[in-house]
């Protein structure tokens, strides 16, 4: 397909060609070597603002923040809502390394899994409903492999290449697939137990049936918004919004004694943000606030994970990064069954030794 869109900067990147599932060596070079995992797609950037403006929602994350009461809820604060992602799934992060340049859809994935566990963690009833959100079943090997699907999301990029629009994905969230457990879907005729990149492949230009997509439509977020600055991505991740995100930043495979890595080389790739760190020791230490990164590339890189001043490991393949390494980046919060609605979650500082 030639994909009518603007791929993100630098200029040179290439797109991904064909139908392809690539080994973790293979796919980790195609990146460094310029193929566009993620790209601008205006017609994607405007679905996706009429979605959320039509369906009540704003695209002001900051305004969110402010309406919602969830502005300074991580001032000086390490945040880190990872946490409560391990302790309902242990041995769900990093998961299987993607296989094919599906990124977006992994990004899309660990965000919607963010902000499904600090929901359940923070047992607020559903204001129409009165549900309390609770865990879906999963599979325990589905468990190790990421806990959610990626492949029921990607289904519905529309068109057989790979590399995707974060915004593309997020309409897809909202209004199609999202949240599917993994484990075996007899009545469908699907395993989604174990990720594949061949079978993120099985629909493109074909729509997926429509009895997968009323399936998916049981497993939807309920809405997003753009959040662009540090206050924003810490406060949303502070009330446990997980945060996707895509832009062409590349990083050292090697953390430093404090699991930090640089900015080196270029990546046409989508990330997810798991935790931020704004303590006053921190930007004494980096000059400035960090943001934990979360990778698709399985145990990618290598380094100390333990957090300054704890007794805490972030996860295999995340590493912190600069604010000012990411702070262009695309980026979408999730909401959760509730909207945007400040969570009373565990105290972070409960952990922090």
């Amino acid at each position: 397909m030639n994909h009518p869109v603007t791929a993100v900067i630098p200029r040179e990147f290439k797109f991904w060609e064909g139908d392809q599932e690539l080994t973790e060596e293979q796919m980790i070079g195609q990146y460094e070597a310029g193929a566009a995992g993620v790209w601008k797609d205006p017609e994607a950037t405007r679905e996706f603002e009429e979605l959320i403006v039509g369906s009540g929602g704003s695209l002001d994350g900051g305004q969110i923040c402010t309406d919602n009461g969830l502005y300074g809820a991580g001032e000086g604060r390490l945040v880190i809502p990872f946490v409560f992602v391990l302790q309902l799934l242990p041995g769900c992060w990093p998961g299987a390394a993607q296989q094919r340049g599906d990124c977006v859809s992994h990004s899309t994935k660990n965000a919607a899994l963010t902000t499904l566990c600090c929901d359940v963690v923070s047992a607020k009833p559903d204001e129409e409903t009165g549900k309390v959100e609770g865990l879906p079943d999963i599979d325990p090997i589905g468990v190790t492999q990421g806990a959610l699907s990626t492949e029921a999301i990607y289904w519905y990029r529309g068109y057989n290449g790979d590399g995707w629009s974060c915004e593309a994905a997020a309409t897809v969230a909202i209004k199609k697939s999202a949240l599917w457990p993994r484990k075996a879907y007899p009545e469908l005729g699907i395993d989604l137990t174990r990720y594949s990149g061949s079978l993120a492949g099985k629909y493109g230009r074909a729509a997926p049936p429509e009895s997968i997509t009323s399936t998916g439509q049981k497993h939807l977020i309920r809405t997003a918004t753009r959040i662009s600055t540090f206050a924003q991505v810490r406060d949303m991740l502070a009330n446990g919004y997980g945060i996707t995100t895509c832009g062409s930043e590349g990083f050292s495979s090697t953390r430093d004694e404090n699991g930090v890595s640089r900015r080196k080389g270029s990546w046409s790739h989508a990330l997810s943000f798991i935790g931020a760190d704004d303590r006053p020791e921190i930007i004494k230490l980096y000059g400035e606030p960090l943001v934990l990164v979360l990778n698709s590339w399985a145990k990618w890189n290598s380094g100390p994970r333990r957090i300054y001043g704890t007794t805490i490991d972030i996860p295999e393949g995340s590493f912190w990064a600069r604010w000012s390494d990411v702070s262009r980046r695309s980026m979408l919060a999730f909401s959760g069954a509730n909207g945007w609605p400040a969570k009373t979650l565990p105290p972070f500082d409960l952990v922090v030794g």
